[in-house]
C-alpha cells in the first residue's frame, strides 16, 4: 500500500504555495503560458495536502539504478 502522510515539511509547503500563487497570478495576467498553469496547480496541491511523489519517485529510480547495474 501506499504510504500517504504528509512528507513535505511546513515550511516547504508555504513556498510551494506562495510560487504556486505567483504563477498562477502571472497566467491570470498573460505573463505566463499552460506550462506555469500546470506548475502552479500541483505545487498548490503538494501545499494543500502536504505530500509530494518526488521523494518516492527517486528511492524508486536509485533502487531501478541499483538493480540495473547488479544485473550487468
Amino acid at each position: 500500500m501506499l504510504n500517504v502522510t504528509s512528507n513535505i515539511q511546513p515550511n516547504e509547503r508555504i513556498t510551494r504555495l506562495v510560487i504556486g500563487v505567483i504563477l498562477l497570478v502571472s497566467l491570470l495576467l498573460g505573463l505566463a503560458k499552460f506550462f506555469s498553469f500546470l506548475l502552479g496547480v500541483i505545487l498548490i496541491v503538494e501545499a494543500v495536502i502536504g505530500w509530494c511523489g518526488i521523494p518516492i519517485l527517486s528511492e524508486q529510480l536509485k533502487l531501478d539504478s541499483f538493480f540495473s547495474k547488479k544485473d550487468q
